[in-house]
């Protein structure tokens, strides 16, 4: 076999002192490792270094997250880079998973990142095991030790949350034996274990974090505890693949830790000709209206009163183009067809509910491509970043927020029965939207306003009917977490089943890695299987005969619209 040793696949061997390979590798670092570990401000070092893997994984681009913000059709773009084009077609094929693959980053980018964080925490605990003292007789060995911990814990879950499989490495991982492979949910519930123990050892020491190890935060140990509570949250409400496993989820405790944890949580971004590793990608380039970002037709089409989404899915999909719509009374999104540019600098936090999208009157995306992926509407709300500098890093940078907390208790409501309870929560968002409030009963559709313009609209639905409570759910939840960290959109409409059908529901080990360990190499996604199914809403709903002759009437006086357009194509015709 041709065995290839890219960067990630060699970092992974150096962890696992390629277990079960044939090959013969000498680490020519491993005295400088030696040496390092010997030494207690290194070591200090090392272990606030493994935190870095966490915001890379969260916040970067060379790796799975704008392609897979694509996949989740909350964004569109048909730019090559990051995999957005091939992975982002329909109808979906299998994941590219191959050494050779341009942008195999994608696969490459999350694993590597999360071992080579797991490895630097895991030698540092080793060394403090070994007797080594941080500090005067070892003062400062608890912060040492609790921030390692969680920074595996983090790593952990995030491997859960991306991969189909995984190792688990930590401290105590024997590096002679052959290390195995264990499924999402195993990896899930060593991540939460390790993020209890992570709690426990903060909650049991008195320091305060340095201000650089998350950048702008010296937390006390209680604020870092009760960040890995937010993180048990995360952890738990973005594992599950399907709705069904969504089902079986611990709704309960995921409600108390989104209650109990840290709520907001922002990072300073600094200047990047500094070779900082604070910068925020999502909000830097995965927002540019001129490049990297657009809004995806299935999402914007949620909102549109104008009946052009409808007729949008109506189309063969290499027959759609973009249209213009109309947004009724959601203040988010922009009155008429004025093309926009940046405006002020609002940050998200504060900004409350203005326009966050825009209208573009440009479509970027190369036609050929697909112009069912072409869209006029993007979102405006971090344009502080695309203002701050030409390199777009300066100020604050979310990597956690209240609304993302609310919407998990959200959702968690809904789930467990309590509709009262998810309607209360929703509609203040909703209210503050300009929107009137969702009903609790979740058979009910959303009120309509005196011009019969309801907000949302049900996902992929060519008739146009107004979503219900779980519809409003769904909405805005997506609405919540544009960009705030890498995969929330996509880990929301997995667990949701509201993928485009065919779409993967995790990654596969890279190629790379599994040639390194003699594994075959898999995939998942379209013809390959392991995808998401058909998230159309049936045709027919309950309820009442009035409605459902509504919203025949609809559809009959859409199709005569279409009729007259067609008639009024064929008098263009130069015979």
């Amino acid at each position: 076999m041709n065995r290839k040793l890219t960067r990630s696949a060699f970092a992974l061997a150096l962890v696992f002192g390629f277990s079960g390979c044939d090959l013969q590798v000498d680490n020519p670092n491993q005295p400088d490792k030696a040496r390092a570990l010997a030494s207690a401000d290194d070591v200090e070092t090392l272990i606030a270094s493994s935190y870095v893997k966490v915001w890379e994984i969260g916040h970067y681009w060379t790796n799975a997250n704008f392609a897979f913000n694509h996949m989740s059709s909350r964004h569109t773009a048909t730019w090559g880079n990051n995999g957005m084009n091939d992975l982002g077609r329909e109808p979906r094929e299998p994941l590219p998973n191959s050494p050779s693959y341009r942008w195999a980053y994608v696969f490459e980018g999350h694993w590597g990142d999360a071992y080579g964080g797991l490895s630097g925490a895991s030698d540092g605990i080793s060394a403090i095991d070994a007797g080594l003292e941080i500090g005067p007789g070892g003062e400062r060995n608890g912060r040492a030790r609790a921030f390692a911990q969680a920074s595996q814990a983090i790593l952990s879950c995030l491997l859960a949350l991306w991969y189909d499989q995984s190792f688990i490495v930590d401290e105590t991982t024997d590096l002679a034996s052959l290390l195995e492979t264990v499924d999402y949910n195993a990896m899930a519930s060593y991540a939460m274990g390790k993020l209890n123990e992570a709690e426990s050892t903060a909650r049991g020491a008195t320091f305060t974090l340095e201000d650089s190890w998350i950048n702008g935060n010296s937390w006390s140990n209680t604020e870092l505890a009760d960040y890995l509570v937010s993180w048990k949250a995360r952890c738990a409400a973005n594992l599950p693949r399907t709705d069904a496993e969504a089902s079986g989820a611990n709704w309960s405790q995921i409600i108390s830790d989104s209650q109990n944890g840290i709520r907001d949580v922002v990072v300073v971004g600094e200047d990047r000709s500094s070779d900082t590793p604070w910068v925020d990608d999502l909000k830097r380039a995965g927002t540019q209206n001129g490049t990297w970002h657009r809004m995806h037709m299935d999402w914007v089409g949620m909102a549109d009163q104008s009946g052009e989404y409808q007729d949008w899915l109506a189309q063969p999909t290499e027959q759609r183009l973009p249209r213009k719509m109309t947004f009724g009374d959601d203040k988010r999104f922009p009155v008429g067809y004025e093309d926009q540019t940046l405006t002020d600098p609002v940050s998200p936090s504060v900004a409350g509910y203005g326009p966050r999208a825009r209208y573009n009157n440009s479509v970027i995306f190369r036609p050929e491509r697909g112009t069912y992926r072409q869209s006029h509407y993007g979102d405006a709300r971090y344009d502080e970043y695309l203002l701050s500098s030409w390199t777009a890093t300066f100020g604050d940078m979310e990597h956690m927020s209240a609304k993302e907390f609310d919407a998990y208790i959200i959702e968690g409501r809904y789930r467990m029965g309590d509709y009262a309870g998810a309607a209360e929560m929703i509609n203040v968002y909703r209210g503050e939207a300009g929107l009137p409030p969702a009903p609790s009963n979740p058979t009910d559709p959303v009120p309509s306003n005196a011009a019969g313009e309801c907000t949302p609209k049900k996902r992929y639905d060519v008739q146009g009917r107004c979503g219900n409570l779980q519809d409003a759910v769904w909405f805005e939840h997506f609405e919540q977490v544009f960009n705030l960290f890498g995969g929330l959109e996509y880990w929301h409409g997995r667990r949701n089943d509201i993928l485009p059908a065919g779409t993967a529901l995790h990654l596969p080990i890279p190629a790379a890695d599994l040639e390194v360990l003699q594994r075959d190499i898999y995939t998942f996604g379209g013809p390959a299987g392991g995808g998401a199914g058909n998230p159309i809403p049936p045709s027919i709903v309950p309820g009442s005969l009035d409605s459902a002759l509504e919203r025949v009437t609809y559809a009959l006086e859409r199709l005569e619209v279409q009729r007259r357009a067609e008639r009024a194509l064929e008098d263009l015709v130069v015979r």
